[in-house]
């Protein structure tokens, strides 16, 4: 292995071991410089350039010392230290680089540990790469990796009315918040590494400034053991859930059937996947959900509300004083139906995609399509 005490060499080499397949892979540009240079100190750099061979691979501290010459006792105090920051992750006897994006941008900005002048400009520098889209594209595809979940009521009255509808159209267990959600046992709810990012640039959320990003199962395990949020049961997650679509933020998470590790409650203004949806006008790097609004004019007392809080701003007003629901920009969360105060918006469910079953599919899915 080429070992190097150049900077500039080891920025490069870790660079690339934070783009390894199954993540987005980080530009070579001067955002991303100044990214990795404000996460990761220059020792920091030669320490995982060097001591790392490949991003996501388990490796033991005998082999970084091996491969960087540093003593045991300082690699030690090192990798402890670069752990409790979320630079790095340890498990069992292994440490382990994750990629940039997922996995090093939520476990660095979730918990916020890192000096604070170095987090600001690493904020900095990733709000401009999320304003660039350089994500975009390779969350593209036939099958997007994370989905939109509708929100709670809405879905609730709809499977008070479910006889009503076709058998393709039943409402489906992965549909609901609550069954979704309760296939597991461990649920902690923390801050959000978007929010977080987003206000060290200087660009704070105008949704909120509240904590409403979840774990679940063995991530929330994880998550609690670092000190990391704090411990919920599955109705008081359900509650901050429904303040969440109160405040007008989406659900958000893996796009599979079974229970995923984290929910999201996201926003079009520091969210990585809606700020570009929201802004491009394009809704292929997300699954949408399965329902539609539809408006009863009779009930509507043209309040507002809808078009306030549709995050997405698919909602306006006509010349005549009717409400206009542009559905080529709605994303089917369900957030205006909540927030309706005179109950004249419910949701249709209008088609019946179904996620794949779990992390296996998605794994054969971005093989089938070059990106393992």
């Amino acid at each position: 292995m080429n070992i190097t005490t150049n900077p500039e060499e080891n920025y490069e080499k870790l660079r690339l071991l934070l783009s390894p397949k199954l993540t987005v892979p980080l530009p070579k540009n001067e955002l991303v410089k100044k990214l990795i240079t404000n996460i990761f100190t220059e020792e920091e750099a030669f320490l995982i350039g060097n001591g790392i061979k490949k991003g996501l691979r388990p490796t033991t501290i005998r082999r970084i010392r091996k491969r960087t010459g540093l003593p045991k006792k300082e690699l030690k105090e090192k990798l402890k230290d670069m752990k409790g920051k979320g630079k790095i992750i340890k498990t069992g006897h292994f440490y382990i680089l994750p990629g940039y994006l997922p996995g090093l941008f939520e476990l660095y900005f979730t918990p916020a540990r890192d000096d604070p002048e170095r987090m600001k400009k690493a904020g900095e520098a990733h709000y401009a790469l999320v304003e660039s889209g350089f994500h975009v594209e390779h969350m593209k595809g036939d099958y997007p990796l994370t989905r939109i979940i509708a929100a709670s009521k809405p879905v609730e009255q709809l499977i008070e009315i479910d006889k009503s509808l076709s058998v393709e159209h039943k409402v489906l267990p992965f549909e609901v918040l609550k069954k979704y959600l309760s296939k597991q046992k461990v649920f902690a709810v923390h801050p959000c590494s978007c929010r977080n990012a987003a206000e060290l640039s200087g660009n704070p959320c105008k949704r909120t400034d509240e904590n409403f990003c979840a774990t679940v199962g063995l991530v929330a395990k994880h998550t609690l053991k670092e000190g990391v949020g704090k411990q919920v049961n599955l109705e008081e997650l359900l509650e901050i859930l429904r303040k969440a679509e109160k405040a007008g933020l989406v659900h958000h998470s893996i796009n599979i059937q079974k229970s995923s590790a984290y929910i999201c409650q996201c926003c079009p203004c520091c969210c990585a996947a809606l700020k570009p949806i929201y802004e491009l006008k394009d809704k292929s790097i997300i699954e949408v959900t399965n329902f539609i609004p539809q408006l009863d004019a009779e009930l509507c007392k043209f309040c507002k509300t809808c078009i306030k809080k549709c995050p997405m701003e698919a909602i306006s007003e006509s010349d005549d004083n009717k409400i206009i629901i542009d559905l080529n920009n709605c994303i089917g969360c369900g957030v205006c139906a909540f927030n309706c105060p005179h109950d004249a918006l419910k949701l249709k469910k209008n088609r019946n995609k179904k996620p794949i079953k779990g992390l296996l599919g998605i794994y054969r899915k971005l093989k089938k399509s070059g990106k393992k």
